[in-house]
């Protein structure tokens, strides 16, 4: 299997702060799905943003789709961008635009030809069960609704990697397992597929490989019904 993401002792600290990741290690085969699992803070979301060049290791190397990203150069980012899909745990829609411009945005500033932008947007809302709500506007719709118009827009360029950050967060139990069902028909159609998660009931419904980070290292621990319990306790408690 060719290697699709590789680190190589990657490491990234905030400026005047801790490591937040600290030689990490590990390859992603084209076509192949992970979960990123670990407590809060343990570097899940900045690693889904150094592979997608929003932010930069400080140590190591990082090879992405053939891309070394320590020497893509600033011009060079958003094409690299363009072939990776973003899901993100809060939707990130707009809402003053209906779904069909939401989807559509990607392929508007690509420079997409209007008849082409429709026919993608349909595809992509139809793989997601959202034919027909093209101009309805997102505020009107379920969480769950809202996250797979999200989902849309991150496909609908055709990606061959999926970034999916807490994905299921907002969601309740039945539609957040729809959701990954999702995630999993994409990637049974040969798309790569990260998602970072808390949710140990959908990682056993749906088993794949799992990358595991505390501390900002990768361990062979892995995540158990037991302690998200006790990470959630302990927010509940910091609120």
């Amino acid at each position: 299997m060719t290697d699709l993401i590789r680190f190589d002792r990657v490491g990234y600290r905030y400026p005047g702060g801790n490591d937040v990741l600290a030689d990490v290690s590990f390859a992603v085969g084209q076509g192949e799905m992970c979960y990123i699992t670990g407590p809060s803070g343990a570097g899940k979301t900045t690693l889904l943003r150094l592979i997608a060049s929003l932010c930069r290791a400080h140590r190591g190397q990082l090879v992405v789709m053939g891309q070394n990203l320590s020497a893509l150069k600033a011009r060079q980012i958003p094409a690299f961008r363009q072939r990776i899909g973003m899901v993100f745990q809060n939707f990130n829609l707009l809402n003053d635009r209906t779904v069909f411009d939401n989807v559509a945005l990607p392929l508007v500033i690509r420079g997409y030809a209007y008849d082409d932008i429709g026919r993608r947007v349909r595809a992509a809302l139809d793989s997601v069960g959202l034919l027909g709500k093209e101009r309805v506007m997102p505020l009107t719709l379920s969480g769950g609704e809202q996250q797979r118009v999200g989902i849309a827009r991150a496909i609908v360029t055709k990606p061959a990697l999926i970034l999916a950050d807490e994905p299921t967060g907002n969601l309740d139990p039945e539609m957040a397992l729809e959701v990954m069902r999702g995630f999993a028909r994409f990637n049974d159609a040969g798309v790569t597929v990260l998602i970072a998660t808390h949710a140990i009931d959908l990682i056993e419904a749906l088993p794949r490989r799992i990358i595991h980070l505390e501390h900002g290292h990768i361990t062979d621990k892995r995540p158990t019904a037991a302690s998200r319990l006790r990470e959630e306790v302990l927010a509940d408690g910091l609120r």
